[in-house]
Parts: structure tokens; C-alpha cells; sequence
């Protein structure tokens, strides 16, 4: 008996099929449950007897089939796409796959080992014909619709395969759309794990940077223009301002709000976060205190402290500085609030100790990090459980050991040692980053610091060993997620600035000279946004050394004409002169083109940004020809010191500007993400720097700078002659 629909009802039963596929999509709850439902009306719809989805991995090699009408008790393994070349084409073309008689194509001998073994299993369960339809959404495919007949063979025709079309957009539709939400939420359960943002909480021993540190973290986090964090007088009842940060600077210190008054007041007694919308109109807002500072209060998030069931404070976020405070902020801060909460109260505890001993016992007691204590002779004097794990010796073990030997001992078991600078600007401590190849702790910040007695004199010293495993894994998501979301900016940016292109053209009708200038307007700043977005994509791939280099022969003097000209009606409009200074002869050299132009350009570009108007920028070039290895210094033929370099033939470069020059402490951050100098007016995105920088080490080159406040600013380049 045949499979197919009957000629004269064929038009609605398509029709009311297609109906019934939106319905069960509409309805569908999960999409294990869509799936079912859709491919039920599939198999209705097309009059076929089975109907499966396929799906492919994140890579695109692999091919699974993940859901069949009628359903099956179990489901085959992938199967590498490689080795389905039918498949493979019909994906890669978009193209449907119709195999009418899987019969003849089993016998046909030029099939792969995995491709037989599948159409084998196909005729034992008496499939004949097949139907695959690529899965296409969001201009991707990631799987397949297939449908099958059973005993007999059939031709799909043009009108069935169509509908077949049809039915899998709507599908690749539905799939796609609950993949967002699911990833999404996924996206969401990561960011909560942000609560455990204790990282330095437990380890630090002064209440005021407690006080700093949490709030300094949570502003950034909540993007706040300002945040408090108060703590309850349980004498008096009332609410103390411990600690304010509005744009860095710390205020309100010491400031008491009455029992019960303000959001602050009644976030307290309630133990139930807040979320103001309108505080002027609000009967529970406390102006007294905004006022008194001149500080316009636009929105607050304020949520209790609470430990062990009691109130012991409330913080307070102001401002946010996109949007609206929403349900799911206030709740992420209730959770970091509980684990902040228990920090806060060790602190409280440490201040009430009477003794160096009771102090440190009172810490160690509530902190999951390593902690040593050792006397002024350097030898250890107590030692907690995570500290005895960390150096795979009791506590009774540690006592009496020298700390010195053993933070050497750690040090050479580890397998990298960094000491970030973000962490050691302006720090009255040093700390270093240490990364384990085994043990209770795989990352760990170790820093040292004194302990004071109550006249302020140093009695002793402490070593402290976080672990940071969990937040080198946030930060790790945070790059992932970041990264997906940068190249998923892509397509939307070119499609702008295609559409754009095209409306300038007229294909929208006549466009008035006005409209040009805006829509050229437009179109530059869709420039600019795409040239970050690749920018940061190929910073993230250098970091990750997945960065391709392009190399070849270059000439010095053509990627500094190239670079110029790049910039020269920009250097013309701020009336910048911009002079060469290449020696002759200069070799050629081994390099990317376009990276090692990118970041002449980048220095050139910054230059004449922070140049006065009318100043002078000069571009530099020497061949060095180092027969022993140097420790750094001047050179005759170079205007600024060198940094150590092996011997060999290399290239230097430099680009020196009249600008207000960089602070000393700005030298190591500048070229960090998004590390730039505060207190100049001209900013940029702060990645041209450090794009400049994993370019040139991609190169096996070194990249630094010599400046001077007020004297201007000289970057410089080296690159071996030969990679």
C-alpha cells in the first residue's frame, strides 16, 4: 500500500498539519516535548511512517540523532560526519537528501565503513526511502529533519519535499529559540556563582579594607554609581555608614541613620531586600542624608545582612547606570550578601580578641584559606588545617619551621608565579598568583602582612594563601561568555552597515544630501564598533595562541608608509607633523603585514591623540646587530634604553610624541585590557595596546615604553630580523 497523501485532500492536510506543528510548538514546555509533539504531526503530515531529528555538536564534526516518531527505547551513538559524505554535502550545499531505495545505495561499493553500517541498520529495520532536510537557523545549520518509509520505496516529489522545507524552518525556528533560553539560563546559574566573590574577604585583617574591598567589588559588579555598606550599632539600634564609594572615593564614614528610618532602616527590621524605583515619592526614603551630601538619589537596591538569622547590616546600591534594578539583581545580592555577611562578622569577632593568639585562632576558625603565623624571628608560631594540607604536613609539623623555607619550598613546586599588577598598584604588600600542578589548592594568592600589637608595633608576621581556584574558573566564564557574545556582534554589525551601504546607494529611494552626511555618519561608527569587536577577537586569540601568523618578507619602509597613510588625514586635522626617522639599508624582515602595520598604527594613532595641537610626532627605525646576548642599556644607534635581548639581527621601531606623558605607576597597566591613564581626557577603548603587545610577542619580539610626566611619551618594538 502506498505512503502517499491522497492527490485531492494533499492541500489540507498540509495546511492543517502545518496549523497543528504551530500549536504543538506553541505549547511545547520543554523541548524534548517539542520535539515529540512536532515530529507526531510530521509523520501525519507528510504520510511517512518515521520521522527523527539529527543535531550537530558545537563543532560542527559530529552528528547525533536525538529524538524519532515512534519513539525509540534507545538511540544510536554520534557518528563523525566525515564519514557520511551524503550527509556532509546535503549540510554543507543546504540542499535536501533524498535516497528513494536504500537498498540500491547499500550495494553501491564506493560507501565509507561507518556510512554501510548505518545503511545496513536502516534495511534491517526495512527502511527504504529516506528524506533529509537541513535544519537552518540564525544563518547556521546544526542538524537535520529526516523522514522514512517502511517495506515500501518511494520519490518524494517537489511539492512534498517542499513542504518538507517548510516543516523544518519552523522546527530549526522552535529549536533555536528554546536553545536561547536554555543557554540563557545556563549563562544566568553561572553569573550566581558570583556569591562566592569572598576572593580577598577572608584573608584581609583591617575591618576598613574589608569594608573597601566588598564594596569596591560589588559597585563594579551592579555597574552603580555609588554603594554603602552600613552596619548595625546593636547598643543603639542604629545603622552606621562604615563604608560609602561613590566613583572611588570613600564617604559618609561614621554617619548614623535613627532606628528604623529610611529603606536602610526597614530593610533591616524586615530581613526582605528593596528595590526603589522612585525614592521621592517613596513615605520610606530618608532624604536627610542625600541631602546633605547634594547627591540625587534616581534608584535603590538595598538588601540585610543576615548571619546566623540575626541583622547585623544592610548594603545599600545606588544609581544603577543602565536600566532599572530588577528581581533577579536583588536576589544575587541577597546571596552574596549571606556569604559576605559571614566575612564581616570574623572581622567584627577580630576586633573584639584580646590577644595576637585569640586573634588568629578567631580567623582561622571561619576561613577556608592557608594561614601561617610566625613570630619576628621568621619562625611559625601557629598554622591552621588548610595551611598543613597546602605544605602535606600536620600543624605540629609546621610549628617551628622557618616561613621562608617553606613559602621557597612552594615556590618551587609551583608551575607558574605572577605578580599581578592590578592587585600590587600602590598595595602597602606584595602579592604573587601561584599555580599548582597538584594539591588541596590548584590556584593561590599568597601575600604577607604584619601583625600589629594594640600600640601599632609589629609582633610578628602573617602568611596568607587564598585559594582561587573559583574565581580563575569566573573569570575563565566570564572570557568565554564575553568572547561568544563579541563574535555573535558580528553578523548584526555587518548587516547594519550593509544596509546602510545600501540605502546611500538609492536603493531606498533618492536620499538627500543631509541624509547622506547622517547615514555616512553612521556607517563610520558602525566601522569603528566592527574594529573592535575584531580587535578584542584577535586579543582573545593570541591569548589563547590560537592567532595564525601570515608571514613574509616585508620592507621597514613600507609598514611605516602604510601606517601613515592610514593616519595622515587624521594627523593633517589635529595639525600634527609627522616626521620619519629611518636609518638606510634597513633589511627586510619576516612578519604579518596587516598585524605588524596594526600596531604601528596603534602607537601613531595614540600619539597624535595625546599630542597638542600643532606638535610633532617622529617615527623611528634601526637595525641592531647584537652578536652576544645583552642585559639592556643604550645603545648608540637608539634613543632609549633597551630591554634585554638575545644575539641576533633585529629591527627596532619607535614612535615618540610631545604629549603630557605617563605616570610611573601607569607603565605596567597601560598595556592591559582596557588599562588607561585616569587623568587624561583623550581616552580610547584600551585594547589598541594590548593588541600591540600579543602582536609583537607573536612575533617573538618585545614591546615597552620610556615617559616622563610632561615630557612626553617614547613606545618602542624590537622583531627578530628573521622568525
Amino acid at each position: 500500500m502506498s505512503e502517499r497523501l491522497p492527490a485531492i485532500s494533499q492541500s489540507e492536510l498540509i495546511t492543517q498539519g502545518l496549523l497543528r506543528i504551530a500549536t504543538a510548538i506553541e505549547t511545547a514546555a520543554t523541548l524534548d516535548e517539542l520535539l515529540m509533539l512536532a515530529l507526531n504531526e510530521f509523520v501525519q503530515g507528510l504520510g511517512v511512517s518515521l520521522c527523527g531529528v539529527l543535531l550537530l555538536d558545537a563543532s560542527g564534526t559530529t552528528i547525533s540523532l536525538v529524538s524519532t516518531f515512534p519513539p525509540r527505547v534507545s538511540l544510536p551513538p554520534p557518528i563523525p560526519l566525515c564519514e557520511l559524505p551524503l550527509m556532509q554535502r546535503a549540510l554543507q550545499q543546504r540542499h535536501s537528501l533524498q535516497i528513494s531505495d536504500v537498498n540500491e545505495i547499500l550495494q553501491q561499493g564506493d560507501r565509507t565503513p561507518t556510512a554501510l553500517q548505518l545503511l545496513q541498520t536502516l534495511v534491517e529495520a526495512r527502511v527504504r526511502s529516506l528524506l533529509i532536510i537541513p535544519l537552518v537557523a540564525q544563518d547556521r545549520v546544526f542538524g537535520a529533519l529526516a523522514f522514512a518509509t517502511i517495506d515500501q520505496p518511494r520519490r518524494f516529489d517537489e511539492q512534498e519535499v517542499s513542504v518538507a522545507r517548510l516543516m523544518a524552518s519552523q522546527l530549526a525556528a522552535a529549536i533555536t529559540a528554546f536553545r536561547t533560553i536554555e543557554e540563557a539560563e545556563h549563562r544566568n546559574a553561572e553569573l550566581a556563582t558570583l556569591n562566592d566573590i569572598a576572593v580577598a574577604v577572608n584573608s584581609l585583617l583591617d575591618p576598613r579594607d574589608i569594608y573597601h574591598l566588598v564594596m569596591e567589588k560589588i559597585n563594579q559588579f551592579f555597574r552603580v554609581d555609588a554603594g554603602s555598606l552600613l552596619m548595625l550599632d546593636e547598643e543603639t539600634g542604629e545603622l552606621v555608614f562604615v563604608m560609602t564609594l561613590e566613583a572611588g572615593q570613600e564617604k559618609l564614614v561614621g554617619l548614623r541613620v535613627p532606628p528604623g528610618l529610611g529603606i536602610v532602616g526597614y530593610v533591616a527590621r524586615t530581613q526582605q531586600y528593596a528595590i526603589v524605583h522612585d525614592p521621592e515619592n517613596d513615605p520610606r526614603f530618608y532624604r536627610a542624608v542625600s541631602e546633605g551630601i547634594g547627591y540625587d538619589v534616581n534608584s535603590i537596591l538595598c538588601v540585610p545582612i543576615v548571619v546566623k538569622g540575626r541583622t547585623i547590616g544592610v548594603i545599600e546600591l545606588l544609581n544603577k547606570r543602565t536600566g532599572h534594578f530588577t528581581e533577579e539583581e536583588a536576589i544575587r545580592l541577597n546571596r552574596m550578601a549571606a556569604t559576605i555577611g559571614i566575612a564581616l562578622e570574623n572581622a567584627r569577632l577580630f576586633q573584639q580578641v584580646s590577644t595576637v593568639r585569640d586573634r588568629f585562632e578567631a580567623i582561622v576558625n571561619s576561613t577556608s584559606d592557608g594561614i601561617l603565623m610566625a613570630d619576628m624571628r621568621g619562625v611559625i608560631v601557629a598554622s591552621n588545617v588548610v595551611a598543613a594540607r597546602l605544605f602535606y604536613r600536620s600543624r605540629d609539623e609546621l610549628i617551628g619551621r622557618p616561613i621562608n623555607d617553606l613559602i621557597a619550598e612552594l615556590l618551587a613546586r609551583a608551575q607558574m608565579v605572577e605578580e599581578p599588577a592590578w592587585l600590587n598598584d600602590g598595595a602597602p604588600h606584595r602579592v604573587i598568583e601561584i599555580e599548582l600542578a597538584e594539591g588541596p589548592m590548584r590556584y593561590l594568592r599568597h601575600t604577607m602582612l604584619p601583625v600589629l600589637d594594640a600600640g601599632g608595633m609589629q609582633i610578628g608576621q602573617l602568611a596568607l594563601f587564598e585559594n582561587i581556584d573559583k574565581e580563575r574558573e569566573l573569570a575563565r566564564l566570564r572570557e568565554d561568555y564575553t568572547g561568544m557574545l563579541i563574535h555573535d556582534l558580528r553578523a548584526p554589525l555587518t548587516a547594519i552597515m550593509n544596509g546602510i551601504m545600501m540605502v546611500q546607494r538609492g536603493l531606498g529611494g533618492p536620499v538627500s544630501p543631509q541624509q547622506q552626511e547622517l547615514l555616512s555618519i553612521a556607517h563610520q561608527g558602525s566601522q569603528s564598533m566592527l574594529e573592535m569587536v575584531n580587535t578584542l577577537l584577535d586579543i582573545s586569540k593570541m591569548e589563547q595562541g590560537r592567532m595564525t601568523l601570515n608571514l613574509e618578507p616585508l620592507s621597514p619602509y613600507a609598514v611605516v608608509d602604510e601606517a601613515i597613510e592610514r593616519l595622515q588625514a587624521y594627523a593633517q586635522q589635529r595639525q600634527i607633523t609627522l616626521t620619519q626617522d629611518l636609518s638606510v639599508g634597513l633589511p627586510l624582515i619576516e612578519a604579518d603585514r596587516e598585524k605588524i602595520v596594526r600596531v604601528l598604527q596603534n602607537l601613531i594613532d595614540n600619539a597624535v591623540k595625546f599630542s597638542p595641537i600643532g606638535g610633532n610626532v617622529t617615527i623611528g627605525a634601526r637595525h641592531l646587530s647584537l652578536t652576544t646576548d645583552t642585559s639592556g642599556g643604550m645603545h648608540p644607534n637608539v634613543p632609549l634604553p633597551l630591554p634585554a635581548l638575545p644575539a641576533g639581527e633585529w629591527l627596532i621601531y619607535w614612535v615618540r610624541d610631545e604629549g603630557p606623558g605617563i605616570p610611573p605607576q601607569y607603565h605596567a597597566r597601560i598595556f592591559e585590557k582596557f588599562g588607561q591613564v585616569r587623568q587624561q581626557k583623550a581616552r580610547g577603548t584600551g585594547l589598541g595596546l594590548t593588541f600591540c603587545k600579543l602582536a609583537v610577542e607573536a612575533h617573538r619580539g618585545q614591546i615597552w615604553l620610556r615617559s616622563r610626566e610632561g615630557a612626553g611619551s617614547t613606545f618602542a618594538f624590537v622583531l627578530p630580523v628573521v622568525q
